[in-house]
């Protein structure tokens, strides 16, 4: 198996900024919701439909939670990289991966809002659901287009506008954006580089607000491509 040339920062090392992950509490019960296991499969389904990954990709799931969504595509590329910023999210994801025997799986703490850039490269960036809850998604757009190999693509979910009545008040802390208006960021993604960029719906999600009425939420997949060759080539490769 061929790993990105240079390694993140592990799941077990110390972080340059301590705060508590307000996520680190659901983790242990965050897959037995079944509208986020339906979510990550539907997810998965359309970056397979748009995205086209290959076997030999090397993915960054970016905010990957319990690995849902890479477990999902592990079998379609070469290797996962699942990273997150929850301590709690990484460790069920270790036990998944130890307890599976997932050998091109494997996890480790980032936040890209904060750290610096890794010098990982990687074929393929994907994000479920994790964009709402960054502060500064410039800042992530950026990072994520320094990541990705020439010619390697980015596939990023998450809520199309709402009125903010998708999370409940008490899990509104970290949430920073009430969904995302497409075209406003498809042109972010095009700001900082990125090419032949697309979207589509993924899914749909049904769920109660806060006055008990069910609504519907669309989630958009939104797929670009950083500029360069067609076909991008492996990290820790002669690249010449």
């Amino acid at each position: 198996m061929n790993h990105p040339a240079e390694e993140p920062q592990e799941a077990n090392a110390p972080m340059n900024h301590a705060k508590i992950n307000p996520f680190d509490e659901t983790a242990a019960q965050w897959d037995a919701e079944p509208r986020r296991v339906d979510l990550a499969r539907a997810v998965g389904q359309a970056i397979l439909r748009h995205a086209r990954p290959t076997p030999d990709m090397n993915v960054l799931d970016y905010g990957c939670g319990t690995g849902l969504l890479g477990r999902f595509l592990l079998p379609h590329v070469q290797n996962v990289t699942g990273a997150d910023s929850s301590p709690g999210m990484l460790q069920v994801l270790e036990d998944k991966i130890r307890s599976d025997n997932l050998r091109h799986m494997r996890a480790t703490r980032l936040d890209l809002e904060h750290d610096p850039v890794p010098e990982t490269r990687y074929h393929l960036i994907v994000a479920n659901m994790v964009l709402h809850h960054v502060r500064r998604i410039d800042v992530l757009l950026a990072a994520f287009h320094r990541m990705t190999l020439p010619g390697g693509m980015v596939a990023l979910a998450d809520l199309d506008a709402e009125p903010g009545t998708f999370h409940r008040p008490d899990t509104k802390e970290n949430v920073f954006h009430h969904g995302f208006d497409r075209r406003e960021f498809m042109d972010c993604l095009r700001q900082v580089g990125f090419v032949e960029v697309s979207d589509a719906t993924a899914h749909v999600i049904r769920k109660p607000i806060a006055t008990g009425e069910v609504r519907e939420f669309p989630v958009f997949l939104i797929v670009g491509r950083c500029a360069g060759d067609e076909r991008p080539p492996r990290p820790g490769h002669d690249q010449r």
